[in-house]
């Protein structure tokens, strides 16, 4: 689970914090309007070696920018 959180959003690009279980320090994952590809800037201090919390986040900030809604706050969950 990811808890995700807008930290901005312009007309070029949007960066949002994930924070993986709800816990630690928080990543940046950044997309530009346009791109293919959501890319982690910064790492959350409580994702994995493999990087599997930011995959996903990334996933989801893509989703947001396709769709282009951009929520404030959100969670991301996956069973």
């Amino acid at each position: 689970m990811n808890k995700l959180r807008l930290k901005i959003a312009t007309q070029e690009y949007v960066i949002y914090f994930y924070i993986p279980e709800g816990e630690g320090i928080p990543g940046e994952i950044r997309m530009d309007i346009g791109a293919e590809e959501a890319d982690v800037i910064f790492r959350a201090s409580k994702d994995n070696s493999a990087e599997h919390y930011g995959y996903k986040a990334s996933k989801a900030v893509k989703q947001c920018v396709k769709e282009k809604n951009f929520p404030l706050e959100f969670t991301q969950a996956w069973y």
